[in-house]
């Protein structure tokens, strides 16, 4: 069975990230895939583990455009005796679409351009 998502995103709030019990980091995000001038907007539950997790720490913050490259998983809870899933994506790959700016000033390679965090996974 094939199981792939490939999206244009950009993340509608900062990274939340934890590391599990084991010390594995594990990076959380809330990214929107809807294009602009969508009458309806379409956001998605992102999720990196390990070193690709650390540079999404590092280089995301909120408003960041990047593609993700992932599985649909879902996640199964239950509470107060009601039963809840959800459907997220665990990314694999991780490529940024525009360079990070902060305060008035841009940083990064300052070329505005794409860069592939995982240069062996080219997908084409």
């Amino acid at each position: 069975m094939y199981n792939s998502i490939t999206a244009a995103a950009y993340l509608v709030k900062d990274p939340e990230v934890r590391t599990t019990n084991n010390g594995k980091k594990v990076v959380s995000l809330r990214a929107g895939i809807s294009t602009s001038n969508a009458k309806t907007k379409c956001f998605v539950d992102v999720e990196y583990w390990d070193k690709t997790a650390e540079i999404a720490e590092k280089y995301l913050s909120k408003g960041r455009e990047f593609i993700v490259n992932g599985e649909l998983c879902m996640s199964s809870w239950e509470k107060d005796g009601k039963k809840f899933s959800k459907y997220f994506v665990r990314g694999k790959d991780l490529q940024f679409l525009s360079s990070k700016k902060s305060e008035g000033e841009g940083e990064g390679d300052g070329d505005g351009g794409s860069k592939d965090v995982q240069g062996d996974d080219v997908p084409f």
